[in-house]
């Protein structure tokens, strides 16, 4: 166990990495030549380093992504889990880096600026995936991704939705009032809608699930996953139309983000189970949300 948790957090601290960086290149790629702008803390990043700009004082994004972090940092630790917001300091550490500014790391793609449609939209699918990718394995990319997984968790609410509402709110300060280029917030909130598009495609947390599983060992099976997800479930007699067999139908209400832990746990308990799953649009009653772990 200590070992299969020890190889968890080596993949998480590496996905971290990988996504921040990956994430980092594509705001200076693709955004900063265009003009655009990111999302959450990243955004305000670009707008307060363009506003010193206008007065001859030059900010690296990355130091305003690193200082405007900690107060968020702590609401997560009390809000989220430790282990969530361990691994969101290790990404803005990560982007802080990239972020600040270096010449080296620029690279000309021989991409027009002012072709800010397809800059945008090129910047949306790589920043969502790499949001999305840590948020879907328990990690972050830091920013604004913590008070969305803690109204997620607490409120039910869509992370795309919250950082959708958060990020429109920002194109409109950084395009309108500071560059006085609508056409810029413009482009700005389809690299947003695409983004968050493809988050919330990646990351479903907290899609519920139904999960039936028909086997001959069902207080093996039951006990199995009350032990490994630590969510109840309910047996129930059933009985083949063919073979006129009886067995038993476990089912449980899961996340999706639980889904593939259910599944191990399942085909260890009893290979020959016939597992089905099958999405929820809506639940009433008690429901327990699990922190990010």
């Amino acid at each position: 166990m200590k070992r299969k948790r020890l190889y968890n957090d080596i993949f998480r601290t590496i996905l971290v990495i990988v996504t921040s960086t990956v994430y980092s290149l594509a705001v200076i790629w693709f955004l900063e030549p265009a003009n655009l702008i990111s999302t959450g803390i990243t955004a305000i990043g670009q707008i307060l380093n363009r506003a010193f700009g206008l007065g001859g004082i030059t900010i690296p994004i990355g130091v305003f992504s690193l200082i405007f972090n900690i107060p968020l940092w702590i609401y997560g630790m009390k809000t989220v889990s430790k282990r969530f917001v361990i691994y969101s300091v290790l990404s803005i550490l990560v982007q802080s880096f990239w972020l600040m500014g270096w010449d080296w790391i620029n690279v000309d793609f021989g991409i027009n600026p002012n072709d800010r449609f397809f800059l945008g939209v090129i910047a949306g699918l790589v920043c969502g995936s790499s949001i999305g990718l840590a948020l879907r394995y328990g990690a972050s990319t830091g920013g604004f991704d913590i008070i969305a997984q803690a109204l997620a968790l607490k409120k039910n609410i869509s992370i795309g939705m919250f950082s959708t509402i958060i990020n429109v709110l920002l194109a409109i300060i950084a395009g309108g009032i500071i560059e006085h280029s609508w056409d810029i917030t413009l482009y700005t909130f389809i690299f947003i809608i695409l983004s968050n598009l493809v988050v919330d495609k990646i990351h479903t947390a907290y899609n519920y699930l139904r999960v039936d599983v028909i086997s001959n060992h069902a207080d093996e099976v039951a006990q199995a996953l009350l032990d490994g997800i630590q969510r109840g479930c309910t047996i129930a007699t059933v009985k083949g139309a063919y073979t006129k067999e009886e067995k038993y139908d476990i089912f449980m209400i899961i996340s999706s983000y639980e889904l593939q832990k259910a599944a191990d746990i399942i085909r260890t308990t009893d290979p020959g189970a016939f597992m089905t799953v099958s999405p929820i649009k809506r639940i009433f009653g008690k429901f327990f949300k699990h922190t990010i772990v």
